[in-house]
């Protein structure tokens, strides 16, 4: 497309100098299409223009608009004909691609009449061509008196990058830069939400999509990121936020966990354990990848009876809190080694707070039976007989079975 543009000048009118008749114009030179005014300043029966273009007007005032190049106009009135000041009129017009990236190289094309040198910001076009790198929407070509201004759809850089781990429990961010800064602003969507922050509390792939609200004559931008959360491998002594997304998972699913702070230790690995035990799989204490999978599709597991109780799966070797016919809390157990643990329901009858033998906070059920705690829980049945349960977890699960309390064993 070639597009003209016209700057139109008014000059003041001034007699030409040593005319039989005077003569005033409104302007020598401008940018085509340039229109005049012309007025002859004497007495004379007939005023012809002839306008040096190959055009002609009569009267005393005419007006005249010109095209590009250089015309020498004259004017015959009684006192003749005489040659009038050359008029200079200059069109311009510049070619621009309609669109062009940030940073791109594109080749402008020029011409002018009269044959004047055309330059952009300073820069000269040679045969009619300039070279130039997008940085801005706007463009201006210069020739003489003629300006032209042509527009280009300008499509911007966005930068995006992930700041942070891709596992599980580690701190990640959308990090968004558009380029150049104020070519418009920027939003992030993680998972349909607007955030720059991605969860990272299971195992999956988070879909991050960042869009651009441009400015004018800036094109909008965008771009589609997945993220994969993986999954670290966690055993005994590690450290780190995986091991808080696997402790606050843990406790979502209602198993017994002593703190969040971030240190794999005895009491995660017996969480895990418990979980491993009641989902079938091996019990290991170790969480891999796969594991990670299980928590993340996994459930609080679901009591046998209503009500109020304690609930000893002897298959599982689990313990389960029950309150209100829900399980409120999951502990890893080991019961008898021979089978011993007598199945039924049966009642608190008795308990010490503390030590009682070689028993940490019993609660006793049937004779000497009791569910206590005990620093070995072995992720098989290895007691005398009685339920142990964590040290750490005795105090607080003690309160909790008071005198008369049922403890259903199956």
């Amino acid at each position: 497309m070639r597009v003209t543009a016209a700057v139109f000048a008014t000059l003041a009118f001034a007699p030409v100098a040593h005319a039989a008749c005077p003569v005033t114009v409104s302007a020598a030179r401008g940018a085509a299409p340039l229109r005049l005014s012309f007025h002859a300043g004497c007495p004379s029966a007939g005023y012809h223009w002839n306008f040096g273009d190959g055009t002609a007007g009569d009267g005393a005032s005419v007006t005249h608009t010109y095209a590009g190049g250089r015309f020498t106009p004259a004017l015959s009135t009684d006192s003749g004909t005489q040659r009038l000041a050359v008029i200079t009129s200059v069109a311009l017009s510049l070619v621009a691609p309609r669109k062009a990236d940030y940073g791109e190289r594109v080749t402008l094309r020029a011409q002018v009449v009269p044959k004047l040198p055309v330059r952009l910001g300073g820069r000269l076009f040679r045969h009619g061509k300039l070279t130039v790198t997008v940085t801005q929407p706007f463009l201006t070509a210069v020739a003489g008196p003629a300006a032209v201004r042509r527009a280009i759809v300008v499509k911007p850089r966005l930068d995006v990058r992930l700041d942070g781990a891709r596992t599980v429990g580690s701190p990640l961010r959308v990090v968004a830069i558009i380029r150049p800064a104020h070519a418009g602003s920027v939003h992030v969507l993680v998972d349909g939400r607007p955030s720059a922050r991605v969860e990272t509390t299971e195992v999956r792939t988070a879909r991050i999509v960042v869009l651009s609200k441009p400015r004018p004559s800036w094109a909008p931008v965008s771009k589609v990121v997945r993220a994969h959360i993986g999954a670290p491998s966690l055993a005994l002594g590690a450290r780190g936020p995986g091991v808080v997304a696997l402790e606050q998972r843990l406790r979502e699913l209602h198993y017994a966990v002593r703190d969040t702070r971030g240190v794999f230790d005895d009491a995660v690995e017996t969480a895990v354990v418990a979980f491993q035990k009641v989902n079938g799989l091996e019990r290991t204490g170790v969480v891999t990848p796969g594991i990670w999978d299980r928590l993340a599709r996994a459930g609080i597991p679901r009591a046998r009876y209503g009500g109020n109780h304690v609930e000893v799966d002897k298959a599982r070797q689990v313990l389960f809190l029950v309150r209100d016919g829900k399980v409120d809390l999951v502990s890893d157990a080991s019961t008898g080694a021979t089978g011993n643990t007598p199945l039924g329901l049966w009642h608190v009858y008795t308990k010490v707070a503390g030590w009682s033998w070689v028993l940490w906070y019993p609660s006793y059920f049937l004779r000497g039976f009791a569910i206590h705690g005990y620093p070995d829980v072995p992720p098989y049945p290895a007691s005398h007989g009685c339920v142990r349960i964590p040290m750490w977890l005795a105090p607080s699960l003690y309160p909790e079975l008071p005198v008369g309390s049922s403890v259903y064993i199956y």
